[in-house]
């Protein structure tokens, strides 16, 4: 999955602007969080009728948005974001064919009724017209050009650009406020923080003892290791969990090493490795760094505890409450 921040091999968000072949959205994943998404309105829109016209602060300025918002086009990780608040876009861009929005279970019968309109940066600019949008919200890596300025040219656009994965739920909350589902985000957000305190209170011993990373590989000798302030080092972090040495910096969200430095997970005793949401399998590249030697003398692997992790770019509160469950279900079993 290469979306990431800032680079194309080490950021999971701007690899997603490459893409240009898949036209329709689909993916699977695992079960919890996606009960706490809003329905959609009965008018088949899913956005509330509004008071009045709101000013919502984005990267691309004050933008006002009008009230009473029906057709939303969403672009890139706004589609997640909408369908968590029980807004269903009238169309929608796609990540890449590899690496396909990462949807609760719950959001992919939705999903397939939403128009495709590209994907990555490749917007196709006359669709987004033809479907006569309300509001355009795009949330994507600064280190790419989202064509915002022809997307303005059609309706008010939110653009969110996204340099380090918290931004991605500070968007959220601004993407709620612009389509009037405060309540559901804050729902969203409380049941969150409140499954998070509980972890951290049910298991504390075991939270104070075990220490956990985040690897994965692109393959090209070279694999990542995940810090504390990645996507899911930021839902362990609220869990109350202990990292290893080479996940606690949080200056960076991720770090690329050789497969020559494969020791630097040594004293991680859980290593969590990322599970396309859509086939259930951990990329290839990924698996094989079990072809590395050292790996096979990690702490970890040599105690099973080699574990798959879905929503690994987990971008809003929906799939976040997932990955809580999941770990939750990983401190059961140890």
């Amino acid at each position: 999955m290469n979306t990431r921040v800032l680079s194309t091999r080490n950021v999971r968000l701007a690899a997603a602007a490459s893409a240009v072949a898949m036209l329709a959205l689909t993916a699977c994943g695992s079960d919890g969080g996606s009960k706490d998404s809003a329905p959609a309105a009965k008018d088949g829109s899913g956005a509330p009728a509004a008071s009045g016209p709101k000013v919502v602060e984005a990267t691309n300025g004050k933008i006002t948005v009008p009230a009473d918002v029906k057709r939303i086009v969403s672009i890139s990780y706004a589609t997640g974001a909408l369908l968590d608040l029980g807004v269903q876009p009238v169309g929608t861009s796609t990540i890449d064919d590899n690496n396909p929005m990462e949807l609760l279970p719950s959001q992919t019968e939705a999903a397939k009724k939403i128009e495709p309109i590209g994907s990555g940066i490749e917007i196709n600019i006359e669709k987004v017209a033809s479907l006569k949008p309300d509001l355009i919200v795009v949330e994507g890596a600064t280190a790419f050009d989202w064509g915002v300025k022809k997307l303005e040219g059609i309706a008010p656009t939110l653009y969110f650009g996204i340099d380090k994965p918290v931004d991605l739920l500070n968007a959220q909350e601004k993407i709620a406020t612009a389509v009037g589902k405060d309540a559901e985000f804050k729902k969203l957000k409380s049941d969150y923080d409140a499954k998070a305190a509980k972890i951290k209170t049910d298991y504390a011993a075991k939270l104070n003892t075990v220490r956990w990373s985040i690897a994965s590989s692109y393959g090209g000798g070279e694999f990542l290791v995940d810090t504390s302030s990645s996507w899911v080092g930021r839902v362990l972090s609220d869990a109350g969990a202990t990292f290893s040495q080479a996940s606690t910096d949080p200056a960076e969200h991720e770090v690329t090493y050789s497969t020559e430095k494969l020791d630097v997970l040594a004293d991680a005793d859980i290593i969590l490795v990322p599970r396309t949401a859509a086939t259930g399998e951990v990329p290839q590249d990924t698996k094989d760094l079990d072809k590395q030697p050292s790996w096979k003398n990690l702490k970890a692997v040599q105690a099973n505890r080699v574990l798959p992790i879905t929503y690994a770019t987990t971008d809003r509160y929906g799939t976040s409450i997932d990955v809580l469950n999941q770990i939750e279900t990983i401190l059961k079993g140890l």
